[in-house]
Order: C-alpha cells, then structure tokens, then sequence
C-alpha cells in the first residue's frame, strides 16, 4: 500500500471516528430534551391549571366562576395521564353544581379533593418522567463512554502503527538511495 493512502486511510478513520462521537452524543442529548420536555410542558400546565382553580374558588362568586371555568377548560384541553380525564370530567360536573349553588360547602370539598388529585397524578408523572429521564442521562452517559473509549482505542492504534508504516518505507528508500 502507498504511504499516500496509508495516510488518507488513518486521517479519514480519525475523522470517522470524530463523527462517530459526535453522532452518539447528539443522539442521546436529544433524547434527554425530549424526556424533559415530557416533564415540564403538560405536567406543569396541569399543575399551574390546579393551583389556579384552587385559588379561584378563594374569589368572589362572579370572578370565581369566569376564572375557575377559563382554567378548567384549559385543564380539560391538557389531559395527558392516566385516570386525568375522568377525574377533570368530575371536576367539571362538581362545578356545574357549585354553579347552582355556590353556598353548598360539601360540593366546595368535592372540588378541591377533585383538584388534589389532579394535582398528585400529575405530581407522580413528574417523578416517573424524572426517573426516565436520569435513566437516559445514565444510558447516555454509558454509551458516550464506551464509543469514546472505543474511538481511543482505534486512534491509539493509529498513533503507534501509522508513523511506522510510513516511516519504514522511507529509511528502506534512504537506505537504498545510499548504497
């Protein structure tokens, strides 16, 4: 093999194994951004939707009822888990009897014990999504380490081998030119 191509072989395989590395990081730092956008985007909202309709029903009728109804129709158009629905579908018929009678406490109590346990599913599925997403940080931080140790190896090889095979074509030249 020429030394040209020896050297093209080594400097493309370098940059082979650059791209490599660069491939398997970007794959896997997407996948975290993905994993904690499921976190804080529909999970958040939910939350800031509860809070915002407990607080409502601390107002006055007439701005209770417009704010409860706007962030609960905003929470009915954010259900994203499990058993979500069900619980913002009777959240919806509680208030829809509040709306008839704002002086009935037990109906107030059914609300908020309805908001709760909005707020707990939503709770657990930040934790659960947290504990996917540090599972992918710990995959990610595998697979990074393992290609980088791989594309070491390779490049070390190269390190050693590729000045002498280009090396030893050269004084076998110089020797010959001098005999």
């Amino acid at each position: 093999m020429k030394i040209k191509t020896k050297l093209t072989l080594g400097v493309g395989l370098l940059s082979s194994l650059i791209i490599i590395i660069g491939f398997v990081g970007t794959r896997y730092i997407n996948a975290l951004r993905q994993d904690t956008e499921n976190i804080l985007v529909a999970n958040y909202n939910s939350l800031q939707f509860s809070k915002n309709l407990l607080v409502a029903l601390d107002e006055d009728v007439n701005t209770s009822l417009r704010n409860f109804e706007s962030n609960l129709q905003k929470q009915e158009k954010n259900i994203t888990e499990i058993g979500e629905g069900k619980l913002t579908h009777n959240l919806r018929m509680h208030f829809e009897l509040f709306k008839k009678n704002h002086e009935d406490s037990s109906v107030i109590l059914k609300i908020r014990g309805e908001i709760f346990k909005i707020m707990e599913i939503n709770m657990s599925a930040i934790q659960r999504k947290s504990e996917t997403a540090t599972a992918t940080a710990d995959n990610a931080v595998y697979w990074i380490v393992i290609t980088a140790l791989g594309c070491f190896l390779i490049a070390f090889i190269l390190l050693v081998n590729l000045p002498a095979n280009i090396a030893n074509p050269i004084k076998e030249l110089t020797a010959s030119i001098k005999k």
